[in-house]
């Protein structure tokens, strides 16, 4: 049976037969293998996508359980990832970044492409004193079935090398990235040079392939930039060998700084809302504290992102361009504008600040007025500048915010959320009760292809349809879960028992 209570937003679930519950069971083998294997990331692609989730599920485990040993878990996670936070920008606001979502500023990385006519040379690169016996590329590859090869012939530089983008952000932090393996004596090096000045290298000295990255600050004018693959000194003898060299911007990310911000909100009001855990008072005050001086007026008030907030939604940095060369002030996609909706929702029930619960409600308002009713369900797209179908997994960071505003008697109504419930059991669902499987997106179309069990929002549509909860442990009652998307849902599947 399930019992629960709803309070200012947060479910509170009991039942002392969850304590043995094989999802526990399952929930607990997991979070031993991953718990603690990315709250130390510093990329924020990596804590919203992942670290995120574990912390979401601790609190969903102590819900249930009652063990205050997973809120210490949370808070040795969110201690170091809040250490972790980075003011990359320099625009005096603290929070995380990444380069994963940035455009790339040299082209053909793997080099799995040839120039036209030198199926030896890879296409957008240029030999440097060299014709194509020295520098060529080779089936020795980390990634694809290329990469690019510079052999020294002891008497001048032979060198590979290709301009960099001219939109790059001057003034920005990048990253530049790649492999590299060396044979003989040489050093394989990466290099960026603005003209004659190197900005940034990277030096490969073993014989295997190695990862490495580097981060630099990039000019805002002079020389054309370069990036360069060579050696050390041309007067050694041996070869270097590349593949998958990258450069781009270290920029933050709005959903990112919010889907990290959230599980430390929600841990910030179940502890307001439950005397008996006041010992976490001094921790749940400085969570709230970092979130509403450094999380909150980065994204309105950043000299260097510029103010994202249009009136009804948020947009991308109109000073920087952090998704692509194309895209400054546009719209944010549904689920990044959502993301930080959720948090200014929980973060009102704490504070009572008009302004967040404004900002949170309009945009729910105006992500609500683009979801198209199909037959009683909804139908929305990723954004508003595309028609591409929003997809299974990122609508689980949509789910959350709607979720979120319907249980605090917001935006969302009840035949909302019947409405969601309908996607996903009659347009996502190919009809099988014992061997389900869910479509990739929303409007039905689209093999998911196993992300189809990352679904810790959608279980708790089962709030309006038991048969929801029935899909999801169908889906994981013989299934390996391996990642922290399965075990956020391991913790809901536990919630809903």
């Amino acid at each position: 049976m399930l019992l629960n209570l709803v309070v200012a937003g947060t479910l509170t679930l009991g039942g002392a037969h969850s304590l043995d519950s094989p999802w526990l069971a399952k929930y607990r083998a997991l979070e031993a293998q991953i718990g603690a294997s990315v709250y130390n990331d510093r990329s924020s692609a990596t804590l919203a996508w992942g670290e995120s989730y574990i912390m979401r599920s601790y609190l969903d485990v102590y819900q249930v359980t009652q063990d205050t040993a997973w809120l210490d878990k949370l808070v040795t996670h969110a201690d170091t990832v809040i250490a972790n936070a980075d003011d990359v920008d320099g625009d005096g606001f603290l929070g995380w970044s990444t380069e994963r979502y940035s455009p790339v500023e040299i082209a053909n990385t793997g080099f799995e492409s040839s120039a036209s006519g030198d199926a030896t040379l890879p296409a957008s690169w240029t030999r440097f004193q060299d014709t194509g016996s020295h520098v060529y590329r080779t089936t020795d590859a980390v990634e694809g079935t290329q990469s690019v090869r510079v052999v020294s012939d002891q008497t001048r530089w032979k060198k590979l090398y290709q301009n960099v983008n001219s939109a790059y952000e001057g003034g920005s932090t990048y990253v530049l990235r790649g492999w590299g393996k060396k044979a003989g004596s040489v050093t394989g090096r990466i290099v960026l040079r603005n003209g004659s000045t190197t900005i940034c290298a990277l030096d490969y000295t073993s014989t295997s392939w190695t990862f490495k990255q580097v981060e630099c600050r990039l000019p805002t004018g002079g020389p054309q930039l370069r990036v360069w693959l060579e050696h050390a000194s041309y007067t050694v003898a041996g070869s270097a060998s590349f593949d998958e060299v990258k450069l781009s911007g270290r920029f933050p990310y709005m959903v990112h700084d919010a889907m990290i911000g959230i599980p430390m909100a929600e841990f910030s009001r179940l502890v307001a809302q439950t005397p008996a855990l006041s010992g976490y008072s001094a921790k749940a005050a400085a969570y709230r504290s970092f979130l509403e001086t450094e999380i909150v007026p980065r994204w309105e008030q950043s000299a260097y992102l510029g103010n994202t907030w249009n009136g009804t939604t948020y947009r991308q940095p109109p000073n920087v361009d952090t998704l692509s060369h194309t895209g400054t002030g546009n719209d944010l996609p549904f689920n990044m504008a959502l993301g930080m909706s959720n948090l200014l929702t929980v973060l009102h029930s704490l504070n009572g600040d008009p302004a967040y619960l404004s900002r949170a409600n309009s945009v729910t308002q105006w992500a609500k007025s683009n979801l198209v009713n199909s037959g009683g369900a909804y139908v929305w797209n990723y954004g508003t500048y595309t028609t591409m179908k929003e997809d299974l997994s990122h609508a689980n960071v949509d789910l959350s915010a709607f979720l979120e505003s319907y249980r605090r008697g917001q935006v969302m109504t009840t035949a909302d959320m019947i409405a969601l419930k309908n996607t996903l059991k009659l347009k996502m669902w190919n009809g099988s009760a014992t061997a389900p499987v869910f479509s990739l997106r929303v409007d039905g179309t689209g093999a998911a292809n196993g992300t189809d069990y990352y679904l810790h929002s959608w279980i708790e549509l089962a709030e309006w349809d038991a048969q929801v909860k029935a899909l999801v442990a169908a889906k994981y009652t013989n299934f390996t879960s391996i990642n922290s998307s399965h075990l956020i849902t391991l913790s809901r599947l536990l919630k809903w028992e």
